[in-house]
């Protein structure tokens, strides 16, 4: 945040208040629950903190620089931090009058504790126990905790948080959050051990599965983990150019379907995140939908003229994963992949009278089934050559041809965007 936010610039007598505002507005309290906002009426007042709050917290976080030796060590994450400007027992650029904060604080009082100053000076330990006393007092809102719980609802199980959720399912992910010294580990193991997140209640229809949109990296990560696609990378060890070659490829790719990997728009991170109120719909536009499916062809069907391209193997797909009754019938090969590729698939049927309770229409299962088994060649019955192909060594060149066409079918296709 000191390069991000400009907090390097941010000294005694000349604050800058960038990282303050979005530490507030973003990283903690928020400002509620998004649609139920009411009306502004003071152009200060945020509803949970004000902007009396903001200038004191950035002259909290003031008088710190960047450390390019990357040798100041924080001691609770292990991890380089910045250091205080004008060294440790004298921090000149750091504000030490006391900072005051509004009503929506309860008017709290930050202050340099004596005991860690050196005489009236301001040392980074003084500096350092500011900061912890601005974290706890925002922490001290039960607001922080929600704000936060919301983030985690929204990337794990939906991104429309009613009134009644937030009153219930939110307010349980709060408390368990706060009564955990604020770790999130006890807040996921909840969440994902409930029956709100894991099966719908009795009575319960709509239980979100397949409700969110991947994100290219979901996309990208799970299809190359499902079919072990990472195996052929080079060795970052002892072809560590082509390592980095082929996954600078992959990043392109990323970038391509609108996610700039590590290198979100804004501050607030990317926008299907946050962006109220499409969220997730935000990974999906014209452009973006048309390199999430390119991205499947290449996997699946990579130009010849392509060296190097990483591929999925179907053929052996389909043989290590499914027995070879289900894999020699067209009509049960597709049932079975679709419980890999897409996150609805209970009760699948090619017969329309009896699709009410299935997670796809049969006029989609019978799309995927037209996909598969059309051929170079015309079949009398492409359903029974099929099952002659796949069990005998007979025109061997088409069989795979076949899955291909089928997995671009099913993988380059909206179902396979969702999870």
């Amino acid at each position: 945040m000191l390069h991000l936010l400009d907090g390097n610039l941010n000294i005694k007598g000349s604050p800058n208040e960038n990282y303050a505002r979005e530490l507030h507005e973003l990283y903690t309290i928020g400002r509620g629950l998004e649609g139920t906002l009411p009306q502004v009426t003071d152009p200060g007042d945020y509803f949970l903190y004000r902007e009396q709050d903001v200038q004191a917290a950035a002259r909290v976080l003031s008088g710190w620089e960047i450390d390019p030796t990357y040798s100041t060590i924080d001691i609770d994450t292990k991890l380089p931090r910045g250091k205080v400007r004008g060294g440790t027992s004298n921090a000149s650029g750091h504000d030490n009058d006391p900072k005051q904060f509004s009503d929506h604080f309860n008017n709290t009082i930050v202050q340099a504790n004596p005991t860690l100053m050196v005489g009236a000076s301001a040392t980074e330990a003084s500096a350092l126990d500011e900061i912890s006393q601005l974290i706890d007092m925002i922490y001290s809102k039960p607001e922080t905790a929600r704000n936060i719980c919301r983030r985690i609802y929204r990337f794990y199980v939906y991104h429309d948080i009613t009134q009644a959720i937030d009153d219930t399912i939110i307010a349980d992910m709060a408390s368990t959050f706060g009564a955990n010294e604020f770790k999130l580990q006890p807040v996921l193991e909840e969440l994902f051990k409930s029956q709100h997140f894991y099966e719908a209640a009795s009575g319960v229809t709509d239980d979100n599965f397949g409700g969110i949109i991947k994100s290219p990296l979901d996309l990208m990560m799970g299809t190359i983990r499902l079919f072990d696609v990472q195996t052929q990378l080079p060795d970052p060890v002892t072809d560590a150019k082509g390592f980095y070659q082929k996954t600078g490829e992959l990043i392109a790719s990323l970038t391509n379907m609108g996610m700039h990997f590590y290198d979100p728009y804004d501050v607030a991170g990317y926008d299907a995140y946050h962006q109220y109120p499409i969220y997730h719909r935000s990974w999906i536009s014209t452009n973006y939908l048309t390199n999430r499916y390119d991205f499947i062809r290449q996997l699946i069907s990579p130009p010849g003229s392509m060296h190097g391209m990483l591929k999925i193997d179907v053929v052996n797909f389909v043989r290590t994963k499914m027995n070879n009754t289900i894999a020699s019938n067209a009509r049960d090969l597709i049932v079975e992949l679709a419980k890999y590729l897409f996150p609805q698939a209970e009760n699948l049927t090619f017969d329309p009278a009896t699709d009410d309770n299935s997670g796809l229409t049969a006029e989609r299962m019978n799309y995927f089934l037209t996909a598969f088994l059309k051929s170079p060649q015309i079949d009398a019955d492409p359903e029974a050559m099929w099952t002659f192909r796949w069990n005998n060594t007979y025109e061997p060149e088409v069989v795979p041809k076949q899955l291909e066409s089928l997995f671009n079918a099913m993988m380059q296709s909206p179902e396979y965007q969702l999870y």
